[in-house]
């Protein structure tokens, strides 16, 4: 039996979204096993102010943007070759929503949460080989309904758990993993302006662990998937939430 090993050196990542928050935790912990790391983000100054702070490489990428994700894998192709780790984070969020119904809010969110995963699929399955991993972003509006949270951040983020599982189906035979992981609540969640303690004390209530996630507990779920040690792992979707889906 071989050890249990997190070790990433010698593999590239490509993390979304990654300026800021549960993305940045993600590259950060991905660099610190070793793998070089691409961080994207909309938000250049932040995203070079990251990247610059962490160590690792800038560009700019709107995951609804194809020729975005083209531009992106071409200069992959042109230098190292290959990707090894996506992690498909961006996403837009529909929390506290004043209008649940609104057409142009589910356009976003169907444009970034779900066209965005695919396109970043598209561009990049084909540079990936046996032994890829590739995680992707939902959350536990997956899997239950909340009121105050748009329908489509609902609808968007149950399409990526449907995703995950396909394209686990589909590009398993090439050795790719494909996983999901389901955030629970999390600082926007719980900081938001206007949410009141009371209403915090009562997600913390129906918490099992009895306290609200950090990002930090969702990028060592994604360093997990990512790494060999979860070589036997594909098509699942893992809770970060406390035990919230418990309840």
């Amino acid at each position: 039996m071989s050890a249990l090993t997190l070790d990433l050196s010698g593999k590239l990542a490509v993390v979304t979204g990654a300026a800021s928050g549960m993305g940045r935790a993600e590259a950060a912990l991905l660099a610190q096993a070793g793998a070089e790391v691409i961080l994207t983000d909309v938000l250049d100054a932040e995203g070079t102010a990251a990247a610059a702070d962490l160590g690792m490489r800038y560009r700019h990428l709107d995951v609804s943007n194809a020729d975005d994700w083209a531009a992106l894998a071409g200069e992959i192709r042109a230098g190292r070759g290959n990707v090894d780790i996506l992690v498909a984070n961006a996403g837009a969020n529909g929390s506290a929503a004043p209008d649940v119904l609104s057409s142009d809010l589910l356009q976003k969110l169907v444009a970034i949460n779900l066209n965005g995963t695919f396109l970043g699929l598209q561009a990049l399955v084909p540079l990936m080989g046996q032994g890829a991993s590739i995680i992707t972003v939902g959350s536990i509006c997956a899997r239950v309904g909340t009121p105050g949270v748009h329908l489509a951040y609902h609808a968007t983020k149950g399409a990526i758990l449907a995703f995950t599982r396909a394209a686990a189906a589909e590009f398993g035979p090439r050795g790719i993993r494909v996983n999901c992981v389901h955030p629970g609540v999390m600082p926007p969640m719980r900081d938001r302006q206007g949410a009141s303690h009371a209403t915090r004390d009562r997600l913390i209530e129906r918490i099992p662990l009895r306290r609200t996630g950090d990002w930090d507990d969702v990028a060592k779920v994604v360093l997990f998937l990512a790494s060999d040690a979860a070589g036997y792992v594909t098509g699942a979707d893992i809770p970060v939430d406390g035990g919230f889906l418990a309840t």
